[in-house]
């Protein structure tokens, strides 16, 4: 029970030294182009995230929502400013190949310590960083408390943003926390058990969310049925996690236990992108709340 393969070991740190080679060749290629590149401006169109405008309105509390913008892609003839130049765009590169190392290897580099705790009621317990974040609500006892404004995205926002790095560090290491011979060190991570993680009480700062994103002028009808979409996936994801995990306990075989774990695993690989679609859905509400804070 207190033995663990190396060979998952060596396949996670093979798995994160190929990420960060491939992110390197990337960062060396889009440098040696940008060398070649005059400054220029883009089309909104050839970018993702770029807002358009809202063609219908949502009646919802009595209040029709105004005219705006929504997170979709669109409005490919207006010009970006101008000053978005070669520097800008080197910027951008950077900090996507910085991203993009990042995700794997300030996981996947170090290997948890994971040992036996029969002192503390027994099972297996593993090593780990807790993840800094705002929580949205407070506990004491059996009271919850909101720690913001319920009306803000900000929030909720911190929470449900590093509940998703908990889960990217849950797949990162997936090979040594399923396999220790303890559902209850992957439960961990997802707040089922214990109140380390920033996934529990995740349910409340998602509700809260997406409140916030009921009355937000950024969000159109359909968008709003694909976020109500998003937040009931998600949490049902996490719950299937949990539970395939919590019934290796109880199985009499190990082939069983095993594929109990595989199903968690899928069930993890599904839950980390629609979790992603509904962290992207709820970001412009949040950008535009500190814009206009910082107009003020």
């Amino acid at each position: 029970k207190n033995s663990f393969p190396h060979k998952a070991k060596m396949h996670t740190i093979a798995s994160n030294s190929i990420q960060t080679a491939r992110c390197l060749l990337f960062s060396a290629v889009a440098l040696s182009l940008l060398d070649c590149v005059c400054p220029f401006s883009l089309s909104a169109g050839s970018v993702s995230a770029v807002p358009t405008a809202l063609r219908s309105l949502k009646m919802m509390n009595g209040q029709s929502r105004t005219e705006s913008t929504a997170f979709s892609t669109g409005n490919a003839n207006r010009p970006l400013d101008a000053s978005f130049k070669r520097r800008d765009v080197l910027n951008v590169l950077l900090g996507l190949v910085v991203a993009g190392a990042g995700v794997e290897s300030s996981f996947a580099d170090t290997a948890p310590n994971c040992k036996a705790v029969a002192n503390k009621g027994g099972g297996v317990q593993c090593d780990w960083k807790e993840l800094e974040f705002t929580p949205a609500f407070s506990t004491a006892g059996t009271a919850t408390k909101i720690t913001g404004d319920p009306r803000r995205m900000k929030t909720y926002f911190s929470q449900i943003e590093a509940g998703y790095r908990q889960l990217e560090e849950l797949s990162a290491r997936w090979d040594i926390y399923a396999n220790a011979g303890d559902g209850d060190v992957v439960r961990r991570r997802l707040g089922t058990v214990g109140n380390k993680s920033p996934l529990h009480n995740i349910r409340k700062a998602f509700e809260g969310a997406v409140k916030v994103a009921a009355t937000s002028p950024l969000i159109e009808q359909d968008a709003f049925e694909d976020l109500d979409v998003f937040y009931n996936t998600a949490l049902s994801g996490i719950a299937e996690i949990d539970y395939n995990l919590y019934s290796t306990a109880f199985v009499g075989t190990e082939e069983t236990a095993t594929k109990l774990r595989g199903e968690g695993r899928k069930a993890l690989d599904k839950t980390l992108a629609v979790y992603a679609k509904f962290l992207a859905a709820l970001r412009p509400i949040l950008e535009d709340e500190l814009l206009a804070a910082g107009a003020k």
